[in-house]
């Protein structure tokens, strides 16, 4: 059942050159009816969750709703473009034709679902961004994916000089950095403060101390050289962990972690009953 595409209207108004229905024929949203179902879930499993995506879809005019709408339908229609010059008549598959409008070339045909992908990326992008300030939304499992490295947003491709597949390529690097900032936690910066860090990130560094701004936007740096095989000296991370310790109260997490025991030095001191004596 589709909740958020309910008239042919919305469709024609995000896919240009859209030839209207003759009277007999199946609208459009009729024809697509079964991708836009696909698109909603995809939407609602991989970002909003189904009971977000049905609260956005009550409220008219919303700036959630509409980009919602724009992804679904980008999705919706990529999925659709191979079989929709297509018919299936009792001898086999036929492409629709007539004498005026030719059948669109293989090329153009991916050209199409290229753009459609990058649209439907671009747009699902900006989404995240708006979610990320809804609450309830952090508290989805769709929210703590996201939160759970510090480049919640898909811009992370872009930072990396990826321009293709963005959402592939997201899911695609995200084990990697999961994996890269879990020991660097284990290592340097332990795994509450790096909770704390990314949870500045994802709520876009509101109320955010100088200190802690410059520390993680650090850290994200060298993740990006790491999570592109490059190498970072570990004198840049015992910087990091020295700003961090010469500053309790603007890491209190950290200060009380596991991990700062490994930075906190062993003080020898004399005892009286003591067999030898350093000085």
């Amino acid at each position: 059942m589709m909740i958020l595409i309910t008239s042919d209207e919305q469709i024609r108004q995000n896919i240009p050159n859209v030839l209207a229905t003759v009277e007999g024929e199946p609208t459009l949203i009729e024809k697509l009816s079964p991708f836009i179902e696909q698109a909603e879930e995809w939407l609602a499993e991989n970002f909003t969750s189904t009971e977000i995506l049905q609260a956005i879809a009550t409220v008219q005019n919303s700036t959630l709703k509409r980009l919602c709408v724009r992804v679904v339908i980008m999705e919706a229609f990529r999925a659709a473009v191979p079989s929709l010059d297509l018919v299936l008549t009792p001898n086999g598959f036929g492409i629709v034709s007539n004498q005026n409008i030719a059948p669109a070339s293989k090329e153009r045909v991916e050209r199409l679902m290229s753009s459609l992908e990058e649209i439907r990326d671009s747009v699902a992008e900006n989404l995240l961004l708006h979610l990320s300030s809804l609450s309830e939304w952090q508290q989805t499992a769709q929210g703590n994916y996201f939160a759970s490295t510090m480049f919640p947003f898909l811009n992370l491709c872009r930072r990396l000089a990826i321009r293709e597949h963005i959402w592939d390529n997201y899911q695609n690097l995200h084990n990697r950095l999961i994996k890269i900032e879990n020991v660097l936690a284990e290592t340097y910066f332990s795994q509450e403060q790096m909770q704390v860090f990314r949870s500045k990130v994802l709520n876009q560094s509101r109320n955010c101390h100088p200190l802690e701004e410059q520390v993680i936007r650090s850290i994200q740096s060298y993740v990006l050289m790491l999570v592109s095989d490059m190498q970072v000296h570990p004198q840049s991370f015992y910087d990091l962990v020295n700003i961090i310790r010469e500053h309790e109260d603007v890491f209190p997490e950290w200060h009380s972690s596991s991990v700062a025991e490994l930075y906190t030095p062993t003080v020898f001191r004399n005892k009286k009953n003591s067999t030898g004596f350093w000085f």
